[in-house]
């Protein structure tokens, strides 16, 4: 059963939250872009690494001139780890960015066109 619910103000940016599986036990957390282009700059990873986490890039997505899909998996020294994808869409010097936390830590199916680090500039 997946929530809905609106995050006030991240970044000066309004963000939805989705969340899968039951209220017991959710699979995935998705975090969307609601408020659309924003200007570059922002960087949500490095954020994360300043907290103390440790994200290794674990598959990039399909090659695209105007977005980009990499899975980073997420460690820390308190918390569990996970899966994270990061979806970037560019417009010029604008993007839009969403965020998919995978709670079991596994990787979805892989597309046949996903690269693995270091692997035709998967970086």
């Amino acid at each position: 059963m997946a929530k809905r619910r609106k995050i006030d103000n991240l970044s000066r940016r309004q963000f939805s939250l989705i969340a899968s599986g039951t209220q017991t036990r959710p699979q995935a957390v998705y975090l969307l872009d609601a408020g659309g282009l924003h200007p570059r700059g922002e960087d949500a990873l490095r954020f994360l690494r300043s907290q103390g986490l440790d994200l290794r890039l674990a598959r990039c997505g399909t090659v695209y001139t105007e977005s980009t899909n990499n899975w980073y998996r997420v460690t820390g020294a308190a918390t569990k780890p996970v899966m994270l994808l990061q979806s970037i869409r560019i417009d010029g010097k604008q993007v839009q960015d969403s965020y998919a936390i995978r709670l079991d830590n596994t990787l979805p199916k892989r597309d046949p066109r996903d690269r693995d680090p270091a692997v035709s500039g998967c970086k």
